[in-house]
């Protein structure tokens, strides 16, 4: 905005300057040097702001800011395209050097600058702001000084001031590198600011001109007064001693002398600005002087004056004034009035000639009256009676001082050329010699001005605040209903769409989409990749969005399609969710990846049943995981058993928190045989969750809802610290008997279970020697060194390890070579077909063999028959464990 304004300041002066008619210099304020350079730096600093990444602006914004060097140079040198001297000092020119060499400069981007350059642009913007400081010190100092300081004329040193302050400011916003962006203007505002500024510009421009006209006029009615009053005087003067000279040729001879003496007696009294009287004789000799008392005598300089004798020699008949030389010589001005006499001679003597009265007239003194009945002015006149000798209008001669004082500070209003009693043509000039009227005009109106600026700043200000509020309100009412990652609907909006459907049409469909594996993309590649992929699943989504439907992310890799009117065509809905399947699976390009999806959808349709929004959601979502649990990639519709099994694993998830509570869990122990002579040696601790019936809930319904939710933690623990303390209640029946406990993957992969076990052996006073920990495969998963640290730790402090299930899991054989285990356990599963399935028998005997060659011991499970634990024992099991030895129950049942 300070840019414009100099921008405009600089054109409007400018141009004014160039069509203003009369070209007089009370027009013209400042130098043609300093209007270009305000042009210059306000277009240098408007393109820098408004075409920042441009660089043509950037090369333009250099190419005015060297033209504003240049005319700040021919500024200080004199103004060469100027016939005036605005007289603005150099140090003045000066001070903006600075800002356009800060402007020459084309830095890259900041990202790529180096740090002198950063260096530089920061000091340039705090010399910006340094200098608009200096202009407004100036500007209050014109206030209270009531004097122009940077400028001949008042207006021009205000504009000064002004110019120096909006171009501090505008460079200063230009260089800016703070913390936090300058804001910019809207469209909008930055076109009112414009037609603002410009139009508070052409008021301050009319305001100057209607201020420079008035003052004119001033002038030219000066002079048109003087001119009254001087030829009002010499006409009185004329006609006065004409008057004299008539009663002079009039009088007797016999009382001439003596009348005439009573004249020059009476004019010498009566007539305050007449010094002397001269009466010349035809022959030019003086025939008498009488003078004023106390003035001197006048002859020698009248006798040799070469005006007065000039004027002699013309010895015209009609009365006549003259300038004699030796007047130009003192203070004041002297007029000299010669008045032809024709004497009557005595009858019968020949004509004398013309003789000739002159009136030395003291100037000052005969236009006192006239100067004190005019109106005290601020303007001077001064008319050029001699060449190079001015008067001014209260008879003085303009002396050095003033002349120089009109030269250098005064401004001349008017120039003219005045008919006078004594000669005709004579060049006048009126001056506004005093400027204190004039500078406190001048800065009421730069107040003005400035004013005008500053509200029209306030007012953007005030607009652009209510427009980015606006925006704001715009933006967190977008940010509120929309994703921030794709631009979609939320979770929020898109339930309050289904809400308002739900109850208008009642007719709605919800397709909740899930994509499969998702977060391994997210783990693998990396959140911005995942980020990437989602976006452009939303825009193919958008691509393929029926018509009166809405698509919404649901949650980071859920998205939900909304279908109003769709419920009557289920087998359309279908072709949609497989078109979306299809859509989803196609290829994704991020970078150098190329990834491919699979989504799995539930569809939901409302019903009578469906009671609220959120449950037609909720029904969708549970097809979507019932979708999974078959194989992912697949599409299925809510079914009412869907939500009775989801309703009995919440209920069991309730139910098994408050058995944990309340300490209603129970461990029972089932025997374990060594093969050749079948006699107990060990027992395995197994969970059970009795109800108020009597009746169990088998371990394989409860287990997986507890690795679900989380609880399998504190279930875990709970077993270990149970079976610590009821095997020392074992060692103290049968010492010899150790207790085998089953230890969940998830609480072994925990970062603290090795110290759990060992701060539980500790508090409960088990020793490591008693245990057995039973594992499966699954915690090879998680990396299979950290695993065989862990085991190799726990059999440190005494604990025997066994695999448990294995065959049913996902490790290799080259796996059971590296950990350190003590104990192989084949899965029941393999001893239950080894009667009928002849690859059960030699998977079994592979096991036996692989297992002995690495000094492991091998345990059969699910022996139920002797048939089983006779062939498991011809084949090398070394332990046996099933129903056909005892079934499991409570320590004190053992």
């Amino acid at each position: 905005m300070t840019a414009t304004a100099l921008f405009f300041a600089g054109v409007l002066i400018l141009a004014y300057r160039i069509l203003e008619p009369s070209q007089q210099l009370l027009y013209h304020s400042t130098s043609s040097s300093f209007q270009v350079l305000m042009v210059s730096l306000g277009l240098a600093v408007l393109l820098r702001s408004y075409f920042r990444r441009s660089q043509i602006a950037a090369r333009l914004s250099a190419v005015f800011a060297l033209l504003g060097s240049i005319a700040i140079l021919d500024g200080i040198t004199g103004s060469y395209f100027d016939t005036f001297n605005a007289q603005i000092p150099w140090f003045a020119y000066l001070g903006f050097l600075p800002l356009t060499v800060s402007l020459l400069s084309l830095f890259p981007e900041a990202t790529q600058r180096k740090p002198w350059q950063q260096l530089f642009l920061q000091a340039s913007a705090g010399y910006g702001l340094a200098f608009a400081g200096i202009g407004f010190a100036f500007l209050m100092m014109h206030l209270f000084l009531k004097s122009p300081l940077l400028a001949k004329h008042p207006t021009g040193s205000l504009v000064v001031c002004v110019a120096a302050l909006l171009a501090g400011v505008a460079c200063y916003a230009t260089h800016y590198r703070g913390r936090r962006p300058l804001p910019k203007l809207s469209p909008t505002s930055a076109n009112f600011t414009t037609l603002a500024v410009l139009t508070v510009m052409v008021f301050g421009i009319g305001m100057f001109h209607t201020q420079m006209a008035d003052l004119r006029s001033d002038g030219e009615r000066a002079v048109q007064q003087l001119e009254q009053t001087r030829t009002a005087i010499g006409e009185s003067i004329i006609e006065l001693f004409n008057r004299l000279g008539q009663r002079w040729e009039m009088y007797p001879l016999r009382e001439h002398s003596e009348l005439m003496e009573v004249d020059i007696v009476t004019y010498l009294k009566d007539i305050n600005y007449l010094d002397a009287l001269f009466l010349i004789a035809p022959d030019k000799s003086v025939v008498f002087e009488r003078l004023k008392p106390s003035r001197n005598s006048y002859y020698e300089a009248m006798m040799n004056d070469p005006e007065i004798l000039k004027g002699l020699a013309r010895n015209s008949e009609s009365t006549e004034i003259l300038v004699p030389e030796f007047a130009v010589k003192d203070l004041t001005a002297k007029l000299v009035v010669r008045v032809p006499i024709d004497f009557v001679d005595p009858e019968g003597q020949r004509d004398s000639g013309l003789y000739s009265v002159l009136a030395v007239l003291d100037v000052r003194a005969m236009l006192g009256t006239a100067v004190m009945n005019t109106v005290d002015s601020d303007i001077e006149t001064y008319t050029l009676v001699r060449p190079g000798r001015w008067m001014d209008r209260g008879g003085f001669w303009v002396t050095e001082p003033t002349a120089n004082y009109l030269e250098n500070k005064a401004i001349k209003l008017y120039s003219s050329t005045l008919s006078m009693y004594y000669s005709s043509g004579i060049p006048t000039e009126a001056y506004l010699y005093r400027l204190d009227t004039l500078q406190e005009t001048s800065n009421l109106q730069m107040l003005i001005i400035v004013g005008g600026i500053g509200l029209v700043l306030l007012v953007v200000l005030a607009v652009e605040r209510n427009v980015s509020l606006e925006v704001q309100g715009r933006q967190l009412f977008y940010q509120a209903h929309h994703d921030a990652l794709t631009g979609l609907w939320n979770r929020s909006s898109i339930e309050q769409y289904i809400g308002t459907k739900f109850y208008e049409t009642k007719d709605v469909t919800v397709l909740f989409i899930d994509l499969d594996g998702f977060t391994l993309i997210n783990d693998s590649l990396g959140l911005h990749v995942g980020d990437e992929i989602l976006n452009q699943l939303a825009e193919r989504l958008e691509s393929e969005q029926p018509r009166r439907s809405e698509l919404a992310r649901f949650a980071s890799d859920e998205f939900i399609l909304v279908l109003d009117g769709a419920t009557t065509f289920p087998e359309r809905v279908k072709n949609l969710a497989e078109d979306i399947m299809s859509l989803v699976a196609q290829p994704y390009r991020v970078g150098d990846n190329k990834v491919y999806l699979t989504a799995t959808i539930g569809v939901a349709h409302q019903t009578p049943d469906v009671r609220t929004p959120l449950e037609l959601i909720q029904r969708a979502d549970m097809a979507m995981h019932q979708a999974k649990k078959l194989g992912y990639n697949y599409v299925l519709e809510y079914e009412p058993n869907m939500a009775k099994r989801l309703i009995s694993t919440s209920s069991m998830r309730s139910n098994l928190q408050e058995a944990i509570d309340n300490d209603e869990l129970e461990l029972h122990y089932q025997p374990i045989v060594r093969s050749n002579d079948q006699h107990v040696v060990q027992v395995e601790a197994l969970l059970r969750w009795p109800q108020s019936d009597g009746s169990f809930i088998a371990p394989d319904e409860f287990i997986p809802v507890a690795e679900m939710t989380g609880q399998i933690i504190p279930l875990s623990e709970w077993v270990f610290k149970r079976a610590c303390e009821d095997a020392i209640k074992l060692q103290q029946r049968e010492p010899k008997l150790r207790m085998s406990v089953n230890i969940s993957a998830l609480h072994f992969n925990r970062a603290n279970f090795v110290d759990f076990v060992l701060d539980t052996l500790a508090e409960t006073g088990c020793r490591g020697a008693w245990l057995e920990l039973e594992l499966t495969e699954s915690i090879l998963l998680e990396g299979s060194q950290y695993a065989i640290e862990r085991l190799e730790m726990l059999r440190k402090h005494g604990l025997s390890i066994a695999l448990d299930d294995f065959g049913t899991g996902f490790s290799s054989l080259s796996y059971l070579k590296r950990l350190p285990l003590d104990v192989v356990k084949i899965d029941r599963s393999f001893i239950a077909g080894i009667r009928h399935h002849k690859g059960d028998r030699v998977l079994i005997e592979s096991v036996i063999k692989i297992a002995q060659s690495l000094n492991f011991a091998v345990l059969a499970e699910g022996i139920e028959t002797p048939q089983q634990a006779e062939f498991v024992t011809e084949l090398g099991c070394n332990f046996l464990q099933g129903f056909y030895f005892g079934r499991p129950v409570p320590l004190e049942d053992l």
